[in-house]
């Protein structure tokens, strides 16, 4: 449909509004949660009960992670921090109500017997059964029982929480989370040693699991401070960057195995410092050294990672000598040869945008050309990757990440055309995502999916809209 003339705040408004009114599992089966759908027909505001895809449509995710028939309110994180800031913005305290409500109902259903929340790759509540569901693998989903379940397979990545969504409705039970994240995730509690998995095993320590554990600990120390917090932030944060290459100074992103996220680095690095960065901030006894790391791993990655004659950053540099890798990919979970900001498939180990956002807050910190140069260089791979790829192209999130990037580029080094950019890139999202009664996720189905990242396109459009950083509540770009 023709691009409304209303303004973005009233659109996402009417959005989650939708969300709140027509959009809650209750009605579906034998629960009355009011968490939000996965997944609504824009057409009609509820659930697609014919699940069927268009031909040619590429997944966003893999396995299950989409929470089919049901609700994930990891992915819906972004649109709680939105609604909030949405509902004083348009003066709709609705909004406050239906975020309150939906994390009321999630802690009242999908809490583990160890405290940890059932949610993110491996966990969701299914509002046909009214249970919650649990899966690993290409095996279906199965239901489990929170009264027994210790949430072994808990997992949070790529998105930060925001955590300040649920201390909000229960301290309580949203520090529990967080401790019990920082002791399951642990197989070497003396050493810093992680799987991004709660089971105590040695399994996969993928930087942005490690930076999302450590961003947490910092966020709750600054609700309540504890030594303990800082030290557990500590050896975290240290055992992935005592993981680098002592020629290179590329972090591996996966010390604990032996295949291909153990020899190459990618733009995760950018992510995990961000993490790092913003930990920071919290916990001021730790400032200098977190700032420190954060610095030397995305300052090596930056020396190794940009190719000139492309003017574009690769997606893949082998870890033992800074060489890029440009061969096929060996499989889906991983970035191609060049850094995508476009790129449909989540999670791959490819956050460009976040790397390019870790650079403008180092630019801030420590004023270093390098990091100029760096944001500089990220506008322009991001303007040669324009337009997004056609089809199922353009997701909601990418858009968001895209502009919210372009505008804290221009606040740090003033140059209006980068505004000017992200002002027609969200013109263009909304042109191609608002249906009339909702956003969808991508141009190529009138289906809105809490995974495609419209809370994410919300929140960037605020920030560009009102020239302010919405209160993110814990989440960051």
């Amino acid at each position: 449909m023709p691009l409304s003339n209303e303004s973005s705040i009233n659109l996402m408004t009417r959005h989650l509004r939708t969300l709140a009114e027509r959009g809650i599992a209750s009605g579906y089966g034998p629960d009355d949660s009011r968490q939000w759908m996965s997944s609504i027909d824009t057409n009609t505001g509820f659930y697609p009960l014919d699940d069927t895809r268009p031909t040619g449509i590429e997944p966003r995710c893999y396995r299950f992670i989409e929470a089919p028939r049901g609700c994930n309110i990891y992915w819906d994180g972004p649109q709680l921090a939105a609604s909030h800031a949405l509902a004083d913005l348009a003066g709709e305290p609705v909004l406050h109500h239906a975020a309150d409500a939906y994390v009321g109902d999630f802690f009242d259903r999908c809490i583990s017997a160890s405290g940890l929340p059932l949610w993110g790759n491996h966990y969701y509540w299914d509002a046909f059964a009214g249970k919650v569901m649990r899966f690993t693998g290409s095996e279906p989903p199965a239901p489990c029982d929170p009264a027994t379940d210790l949430g072994d397979l808990h997992e949070i990545r790529p998105l930060p929480v925001p955590w300040e969504a649920l201390w909000r409705v229960s301290p309580e039970k949203a520090e529990t989370a967080i401790r019990v994240m920082l002791e399951r995730h642990l197989f070497d509690p003396e050493t810093g040693g992680f799987n991004r998995h709660a089971d105590g095993e040695s399994g996969c320590a993928f930087l942005e699991a490690g930076g999302l554990l450590v961003e947490a600990a910092g966020w709750l120390h600054e609700r309540s401070p504890d030594t303990k917090l800082i030290e557990i932030a500590t050896r975290i944060a240290r055992w992935s960057f005592e993981h680098r290459n002592a020629d290179t100074d590329l972090l591996e992103n996966n010390p604990t195995e032996t295949r291909w996220d153990k020899q190459m680095s990618t733009t995760e690095v950018g992510m995990w410092a961000g993490c790092l960065l913003r930990a920071a901030e919290h916990m001021p006894a730790l400032q200098d050294e977190l700032r420190e790391m954060a610095t030397h791993a995305t300052a090596a990655w930056l020396r190794h990672g940009f190719d000139e004659s492309k003017d574009r950053y690769f997606g893949r540099l082998m870890v033992a000598d800074g060489s890029p890798v440009i061969e096929p990919k060996t499989t889906p979970y991983q970035p191609g040869d060049y850094a995508a900001p476009w790129e449909p498939l989540f999670p791959a180990h490819d956050y460009p945008m976040a790397m390019a956002e870790t650079c403008v807050e180092l630019l801030r910190i420590t004023g270093e050309p390098v990091f100029q140069q760096a944001v500089e260089r990220w506008v322009g791979h991001l303007q040669a990757s324009l337009p997004p790829r056609e089809g199922s192209g353009g997701y909601a999130e990418h858009y968001g990440r895209a502009v919210h990037f372009l505008c804290v580029a221009d606040a740090a080094l003033n140059r209006p055309q980068w505004r000017d950019l992200a002002t027609g890139l969200a013109d263009e999202a909304v042109e191609r995502l608002w249906t009339g009664r909702m956003f969808r996720g991508h141009p190529g189905e009138d289906r809105y999916d809490a995974v495609d990242g419209v809370g994410v396109l919300m929140l960037a459009l605020i920030r560009l809209e009102t020239g302010e950083e919405p209160p993110m509540l814990g989440f960051h770009f």
